[in-house]
């Protein structure tokens, strides 16, 4: 009976015991929540809300929100323009800039689509950017390629550097 006693408190404690450097590390986050729903808005005027499975924080740190992230965007008005998909979003609690990774899939409501693996939200600007590469889909199915990208939240304005691919649209 002692050993399985001291086998529940091995398993248990809140220390990395593969750890070779002999340094503890904590397996417990500070917050964690299920379910969230995280809304930004500026004064009475929503410009994103996301949802995920869960939340979790450790203080003086990022909140990350993981699990089939969705994340909404709005205009000026108020109207929803385009929706952001992820696996991860890193949300920086000071400046309400955040950065979503894995998967990342963000659709326009006027049918434009952009690929990646990683975005940044510039909450201040209101624009996403990526620095890795990217596939960007028109609403006529025109599919471009690219290492870059620059766009409002509504992808009518956008910018892919070192494009590749086929398009009826001029590019500038």
């Amino acid at each position: 009976m002692r050993y399985l006693l001291l086998l529940v408190l091995l398993a248990c404690s809140p220390h990395d015991l593969n750890s070779s450097s002999g340094k503890s590390t904590n397996l417990f986050k500070d917050h964690e929540i299920w379910s969230p729903k995280i809304i930004i808005s500026r004064g009475e005027q929503i410009v994103i809300t996301s949802t995920a499975e869960k939340l979790t924080k450790n203080n003086n740190e990022n909140a990350i929100l993981s699990g089939d992230v969705v994340t909404d965007f709005f205009n000026e008005n108020g109207e929803h323009v385009s929706v952001l998909f992820s696996d991860t979003t890193a949300i920086n609690e000071s400046n309400n800039n955040f950065e979503s990774y894995g998967h990342v899939i963000v659709k326009s409501d006027s049918g434009l689509t952009l690929t990646t693996s990683r975005i940044i939200w510039d909450n201040r600007y209101r624009v996403v950017t990526s620095k890795d590469s990217v596939m960007f889909t028109t609403s006529k199915q025109d599919t471009i390629y690219g290492v870059g990208f620059e766009s409002d939240m509504d992808l009518t304005n956008w910018r892919i550097d070192k494009p590749t691919g086929v398009t009826n649209r001029w590019l500038k």
